[in-house]
């Protein structure tokens, strides 16, 4: 049997916190996130953690949240969006359905594939394994 092939991913640049309402509900389930190393200066690893902390945040309360409280956490991400952009540093965003390896055997869910780069073109692309395994302890999550 052969393995499977690695498979290209689009994403596209997130300006707005609105714009990752896609990936923030993908996030519930499964989320990928590959950030560059932030500069020796504090502000860049400020801005990444707390657009990290904001996005994970968001994910994971999201089913709890009213339409008031969705709307207030998108305006969260805005604001670290922003904080990133201050520090050269741009979010780049899809929310694709993804073959999952786990224990149990194969499934497929939908997962948020995020980057944080220097990178401020309006696409850019990724490449994953075409099947991601589950870690036992938590889940395909990466930061």
């Amino acid at each position: 049997m052969s393995k499977p092939r690695d498979q290209i991913i689009e994403l596209q640049l997130a300006e707005t916190g609105m714009e990752l309402r896609p990936a923030v509900e993908a996030a519930q389930f499964a989320r990928v996130i590959d950030h560059a190393a932030p500069a020796v200066s504090g502000a860049e690893e400020q801005a990444l953690t707390r657009f990290l902390e904001a996005f994970t945040a968001c994910a994971e309360t999201w089913e709890q949240l009213q339409a008031v409280g969705r709307s207030s956490a998108l305006a969260g991400l805005s604001a670290r969006l922003e904080a990133l952009q201050r520090c050269g540093l741009y979010v780049h965003w899809a929310a694709i359905d993804a073959r999952l390896a786990a224990a149990g055997g194969r499934v497929t869910l939908p997962l948020a594939v995020l980057t944080v780069s220097r990178s401020n073109l309006p696409e850019t692309q990724v490449r994953l394994p075409a099947e991601l395994e589950v870690a036992p302890e938590g889940g395909p999550t990466a930061h």
